[in-house]
This record gives C-alpha cells, structure tokens and sequence, in this order.
C-alpha cells in the first residue's frame, strides 16, 4: 500500500513541474512579446517625434523669415505705392492718416520715459515679454473664463500688434504675438523699438506717431514738448479721443488727472529725480495744459536715417 501510495506521488510531481515550467515559459514569451511591442513603438513614437519637431523647426524657420522680413519694411512707416507699368507712382495707400516721422535723436528723453513709465515700467529688462504682467494677465483670464482680455502687452509687444493690424482676442494670436516680440527683440536695440512704436502709435483722429501728435495737441514738434506735455501724450496712449480737448465735452479734469499720474509714475520710478522740476510740471498741469491745434503735414520720411536703415537692415539679417 505505502508502495503504491509512493508511485502515484511520484507520477504526480513530474506532471506539477511540467505545468509550472510549461506556464513559465508562457508568461516569458508573453512578456518577451510586450517587451518588443513596447521597443517598436517607442521607435514610432520617437520618428513622429522627430518629424514634428522637424517639420515645426522648418514652420517656424519660415515664419521667422517671413515676420522679420515684414517688419524690417513696416517699421520704416511708409505708405505703401501702386505702380504702374512704366514704374510711375500712380496712388499712395494709407495716406489718409496723418503722420510725421521722426528720427531717435530726435525724441526727447522725458517723452520716451513718460511712455515707458506709463506703459511698460520693465521695459528695459524684459525681451520683450513682461512674465510677471503676462502671468497676472493670464490668470485673470482663467479666473474670469475667457470673458477679460489677456492685456500685459509690452511695448514690444504693442509695436508687433500696430505692425501686424491683428488685434483679435485670441490665445492663438497672443502666442503668435509673444514669439514675435521676442523675434524683434533679438534683432534691434531697446531704443530702436521704443522709437518705431512711437512713430506708428495711434495719438488722435487720423493721427499717429508722436510728432504728429506733438503738432496736432500743441503746435510744436515732440522735440520741443515740455514735461508736463511729454506726460500728457503718453498718459492717453489707451484711450486718445477720450482725452482730447478739441472734443465738446469737458475733459479737463480727466485730462489733469492722468497727466498727473504719468509724472508720479516718472518721478517714482526715477525718471524725474529733480522735485522742483516735477513739482513745476504738476503746478503747470493743475493750472491747465496749453493746448493749441496745428495743421499737420504728412511726410515720407523713414523712422530712421540712412546709415541706421542699413545698420538695422543687417540686424534682420544676421538674426534670421
């Protein structure tokens, strides 16, 4: 009896090994199976990858060109020219708006700080977009679910938007907007920026750029505007026809009290570092602007002369 209770284990054991080693072998060959699966589509997953990002480098490589070669021709501010066969000018566009160029040199230092200090008080520490302004002007967004504007645009920023005419409220046209700040930051200096955004800038009916803004407000060229008159120009950056005197309604007030802030934000941020100056500008601005109407002059000049059309005509270049 113990003999044959000792076979029939004996028969067993071999048959549980066999079933143990036949199931092993098994989940080896599956494992070894997703093991491959895995290798392979790694391999797809990493040509995909490196077509994309081979196809998106191409994209925006083209887009660069593209951009800077635009803007190396807006920036100038000229009216665009029909020709005819014979090569003869027979219609300018765009010869509506009123506009006077004028050169960097000429701008005066408190027109460009008041700007700077009302508008982009980092200006000259980004390139070309304000993270801390971006990243307020996004979570406003989120938290009131895509019903306010992104806002935060920086100078840069706002010279690419008057540039391109795309002012569509959009996440796509913001993106699109940041990259190509940033494009124009690498290529031309802070000043070069800062004066094409202030010869293209809306300043009043039909009017932009701030010499022709100088003349329509006061009758004087923007190399001549006072303190007082540099604040006011750039305090109604954001709303120009609310600002302005010429209207029947009664601004005055309104008109006092932004060009006021303007000067506070200048002399906070260092930009008016004589209080005798800045409280003379506030005195002049508290007893009223003196505003008087000129007749303005469209010219053809280019924003900028000569040898800095060549100079920043290579900057284009050596940055596509």
């Amino acid at each position: 009896m113990h003999k044959a209770r000792r076979k029939k284990e004996k028969d067993i054991e071999p048959k549980a090994i066999k079933e143990m080693k036949r199931k092993k072998k098994l989940e080896e060959n599956i494992q070894e199976t997703k093991q491959k699966a895995e290798k392979k589509f790694k391999k797809i997953l990493l040509i995909i990858i490196l077509i994309t990002i081979l196809y998106l480098g191409i994209s925006i490589g083209i887009s660069t060109h593209t951009w800077k070669s635009l803007a190396q021709d807006m920036v100038l501010n000229e009216n665009s020219q029909v020709i005819d066969t014979e090569g003869t000018t027979i219609a300018k566009l765009g010869s509506e708006k009123k506009k006077v160029a004028i050169e960097s040199n000429e701008i005066p230092a408190n027109l460009k700080n008041a700007y700077v200090a009302i508008e982009d008080e980092r200006y000259y520490k980004h390139h070309g977009v304000d993270m801390k302004r971006t990243l307020s002007a996004i979570g406003s967004y989120v938290i009131h679910f895509g019903s306010s504007s992104f806002g935060g645009s920086t100078i840069t920023q706002q010279l690419v938007k008057n540039l391109t005419g795309d002012s569509t409220d959009s996440i796509q046209r913001k993106v699109k907007e940041w990259w190509k700040a940033w494009q124009l930051e690498t290529c031309l200096s802070k000043d070069e920026i800062l004066s094409a955004y202030l010869n293209v800038i809306y300043v009043g009916p039909s009017i932009y750029g701030v010499e022709a803004g100088a003349k329509y407000y006061f009758n004087k060229s923007a190399s001549d505007l006072t303190l007082e008159e540099c604040a006011f120009l750039a305090g109604i950056n954001h709303s120009p026809n609310s600002y302005n005197p010429f209207n029947n309604a009664n601004n005055s007030e309104k008109i006092t009290k932004r060009t006021n802030t303007v000067l506070y934000k200048m002399k906070e941020l260092g930009y008016i570092t004589n209080n005798d100056e800045y409280e003379k500008a506030v005195a002049n601005t508290e007893a009223g602007l003196k505003f008087k109407k000129g007749e303005i002059q469209s010219n053809d000049r280019n924003i900028f002369v000569p040898y800095r059309r060549i100079n920043y005509r290579d900057n284009i270049k050596n940055c596509k």
